[in-house]
């Protein structure tokens, strides 16, 4: 398996045309994958849906009208409405939020740089844990723009926003976390996009964390060997600074006030990733390589909770996680490595931004 990778230009609304046109059949697949997870997890329609997205649109209607246009774009190229594109590029403040299950199966973070590597190299990366469903869909986005940063980021097609690097230095990843409050905020697919496009990593904390928030943790990783992670909980958010060189996380609420905050029952992948991740890293720290680091994300300890996360065929379809791929960006050489699927079962190819 590997992702289709396109390259975008020119104002929002061709960029959106460009995607939409070159990336249609995985489009579809986002959409149809959504509408069932929206209608099996949340009890949601597709129609639902596309009327709750409305609110986020309007919201980035006032802030970001330039993601609009694009996901207008995106929409006519895809030959589908622009509610079907936004409603699952609302797909956190759909599922996360008001959450009743609180076991999240999504995504295994790691931001390193200098104590913990070899020679001061800053590396971020990250295993994307979620519905098999959605493997069909993720595509290579490649986005250059006049007046803003260009980047690259992996994503489900039809997201303006996703995990990925920029040619300022900056990395971006996502863990999925959940609240039991709705969500008011701008929408974390378009937080996303503006960290990507930010020239320091202040900028991208800024824009990542605006208020009104959304649900979810994300790290902004920057090549000088600095980072920052932030829980947002609907109502509030937690920065989290890295020890020793070092930032990892994965699906539940570490931060001290917000742990406290939370539900932390049926968290068991959550609590054995991040032990397990902790240890990877402990037990290479100060030498850590890239090729470490893809051992890291191939790793099966405490399975079938483990980092490399499989598919159990046993499960309903709407219920099989997996691994969807494994990314590393080195932000020392400005390039990123992408492993398709699960990461043991792929090879890393190397791509540059």
């Amino acid at each position: 398996m590997k992702f289709k990778e396109i390259t975008v230009r020119g104002t929002p609304y061709e960029r959106g045309l460009t995607y939409g046109q070159l990336c249609r059949d995985e489009i579809n697949v986002s959409i149809r994958g959504y509408e069932i997870l929206f209608k099996e997890t949340k009890g949601i329609s597709w129609e639902d849906a596309r009327k709750i997205s409305e609110y986020y649109l309007s919201l980035l209607r006032d802030s970001e009208p330039d993601y609009v246009e694009e996901m207008r774009g995106i929409a006519e190229g895809a030959e589908v409405d622009l509610l079907d594109i936004a409603a699952f590029n609302s797909r956190t403040e759909i599922i996360y939020a008001q959450a009743e299950k609180t076991d999240v199966s999504e995504c295994t973070t790691i931001s390193l740089m200098a104590p913990a590597t070899e020679g001061g190299r800053v590396i971020a990366a990250e295993n994307w844990d979620y519905s098999t469903l959605l493997r069909n869909s993720l595509v290579i986005v490649h986005v250059y723009q006049d007046e803003k940063p260009d980047f690259v980021m992996v994503t489900e097609a039809g997201m303006i926003g996703g995990i990925g690097m920029n040619d300022c230095g900056i990395a971006v990843l996502l863990n999925a976390l959940s609240t039991t409050v709705p969500c008011k905020g701008i929408p974390l697919r378009a937080r996303m996009r503006a960290m990507l496009e930010a020239e320091t990593l202040g900028d991208a904390y800024v824009k990542g964390s605006c208020e009104p928030v959304s649900v979810a943790n994300l790290i902004a990783t920057h090549k000088d060997g600095v980072a920052i992670g932030f829980e947002m909980d609907s109502q509030t958010i937690e920065p989290l600074i890295p020890e020793d060189g070092v930032l990892v996380h994965t699906n539940h609420y570490i931060g001290p006030k917000m742990y406290l905050a939370h539900d932390v029952n049926h968290r068991g992948s959550s609590y054995i990733r991040l032990q397990r991740i902790r240890t990877l890293v402990k037990e290479r720290h100060g030498k850590i390589t890239i090729g470490d680091v893809m051992n890291m994300l191939r790793d099966h300890a405490g399975y079938p909770y483990s980092i490399c996360d499989h598919e159990n065929m046993k499960d309903a379809l709407v219920n099989r996680d997996a691994t969807n791929f494994g990314i590393i960006m080195d932000l020392s050489e400005n390039c990123m490595y992408l492993a398709p699927g699960n990461p043991c079962e792929s090879e890393f190819e190397k791509y540059c931004i």
